[in-house]
């Protein structure tokens, strides 16, 4: 799986680099307030994690109005009851691949995203009772959408972003209908100043 999440990420990039113009790697990290969404998760409050990887930048057009965005991020998502007796914290590799729309200062985007589980426990009243999640599915599809302030010579841009889920957490269909649901303030840094 692995490998695979490898190849499209490698694939998504080499094919976005053929058309663009002055693509820019950079780095990404910030933090979440993630929980679980769905009809069962009434009960569950929000808790803080972070993220952090890599990011780059690919103008589809000379103006850099519009360009295509991948990324690959560790994230940390969860939630926990709201009597915090229970809590669940799981870890992700997520891969956006968002179109941005870069308006002055402003920056818009949006797009799909895939998770892969690499990590998780549940502790109770502080302790680890559960060291993984094998109950959760590995991979999960989803979406993103944020906004943003980007000072372009710099290369530096900070955000606000949501990300959701659209698969379910349990592969079981008797288990409770929890989804990622994760607001994200992220700060990025793209190397190289501008052409």
């Amino acid at each position: 799986m692995k490998k695979s999440i490898l190849l499209f990420v490698l694939a998504m990039t080499t094919m976005v680099a053929a058309h663009a113009q002055g693509p820019r790697i950079g780095i990404r990290a910030g933090v979440n307030y993630s929980g679980f969404g769905g009809s069962d998760a009434d009960n569950l409050d929000r808790i803080w994690g972070g993220h952090g990887g890599l990011t780059a930048n690919f103008p589809l057009s000379t103006d850099n109005f519009f360009s295509v965005q991948p990324e690959l991020l560790f994230s940390m998502k969860g939630a926990e009851t709201s009597n915090d007796q229970t809590k669940f914290k799981v870890n992700y590799l997520d891969v956006p691949v968002l179109g941005r729309v870069n308006a002055g200062p402003l920056y818009f985007e949006a797009g799909p995203q895939l998770s892969v589980r690499i990590s998780g426990d549940v502790e109770q009243n502080g302790v680890n009772v559960i060291d993984d999640l094998d109950a959760f599915k590995r991979t999960s599809l989803g979406y993103a959408a944020g906004i943003g302030l980007a000072a372009t010579p710099l290369g530096l841009n900070i955000g606000v972003r949501y990300n959701g889920d659209i698969s379910k957490l349990y592969d079981d269909e008797n288990a409770p209908n929890y989804r990622n649901d994760v607001f994200m303030l992220t700060l990025g840094y793209l190397f190289g100043g501008a052409r």
